[in-house]
């Protein structure tokens, strides 16, 4: 492991670049995800997928990076073993099956393709690792209010049916209709009607949000919204900094330095100078946030450090 269970509660739980402003982390996320998704050379694609590994592995944790190998390899199998089965196209055959070539173009495009959705996929843990439901909804509550207050309450009732099921499930084994000494059709009946308390509970809160936020003044104009973001200077200096770092990428980009093709025959126009410096700007962008609490957590560290050499010599 990089780091012990301790240090990774730290880093996830109390990540310093999470309390940017949310504009700052906004544009750090686009910038990460956008160049994935609109560049199709293997070089951006695997120095996108190392850096999202990087900065997901720092923040969530190495088990939550395994974690998500699950879906990854499921994809990888069906884009690269399955698919280039039923899509015969490119010039270079594997082998042959009733009478149809599997070519290695399509192995290939499966392949890059998968990581690029899984470098999206880390990009998401990511965002996910950072932005929280307030910042959310600071975010688009001004330009798109209702889509905002959507998703903070989904975010919102997906931990809260959790934690209404576990106490829902817990009642029932304390009154002897679940666990280990129930039958399988007791267990099953239970499951029912925990799920039908379930409903009704989460049914019968939503009525009480809707009356609560009718009589807070929802919608009539007059509503007033209370957040403690405030955009500082270092903000504008870290907005600054993303647009500088990843503008190469972009600029490459558009002028084709990033061309590449997989049919009908693999291939991707030669690293330059120019591409590389890009890549590697790109790269010191995207793993910033990890550098910055790094460094922190090390201050704070030999802080506590000299703290307890006084204590001694005291």
């Amino acid at each position: 492991m990089l780091y012990d269970s301790g240090l990774e509660y730290d880093m996830k739980k109390e990540s310093e670049f999470a309390k940017r402003h949310p504009a700052v982390i906004l544009v750090y996320l686009l910038a990460c995800m956008v160049w994935t998704m609109i560049v199709r050379h293997p070089a951006a694609i695997m120095v996108s997928f190392v850096c999202a590994s990087l900065c997901y592995v720092m923040l969530a944790g190495i088990r939550q990076w395994l974690r998500l190998w699950i879906p990854a390899g499921v994809m990888l199998v069906f884009s690269a073993v399955i698919l280039p089965l039923f899509s015969h196209r490119g010039v270079t055959p594997l082998f042959y099956m009733n009478g149809m070539a599997v070519t290695w173009e399509s192995v290939y495009y499966g392949i890059m393709m998968t990581a690029m959705l899984f470098a999206l996929l880390l990009w998401c843990g990511v965002a996910a690792c950072l932005l929280d439901s307030e910042k959310v909804l600071y975010i688009t509550g001004k330009t798109i209010p209702t889509i905002g207050l959507m998703l903070m309450m989904i975010f919102r009732s997906i931990p809260d049916m959790r934690d209404r099921y576990r106490q829902i499930h817990e009642a029932q084994i304390g009154l002897g209709c679940a666990g280990g000494e129930a039958s399988k059709m007791q267990r099953m009946r239970s499951f029912l009607r925990e799920l039908s308390m379930l409903i009704s509970w989460s049914l019968e809160d939503s009525i009480e949000v809707s009356v609560s936020m009718e009589s807070r003044g929802y919608r009539t104009g007059s509503r007033t919204w209370f957040h403690l973001f405030s955009f500082h200077r270092e903000d504008l200096v870290w907005c600054i900094y993303f647009v500088v770092m990843f503008a190469g990428v972009y600029i490459c980009r558009f002028r084709g330095d990033f061309k590449a093709y997989y049919f009908p025959e693999i291939w991707q126009k030669a690293l330059s100078g120019w591409s590389v410096a890009a890549l590697v700007t790109a790269a010191a962008g995207m793993l910033a946030p990890v550098a910055y609490d790094s460094y922190f957590l090390m201050s704070v560290r030999d802080m506590g450090q000299m703290g307890d050499g006084e204590k001694g010599d005291a």
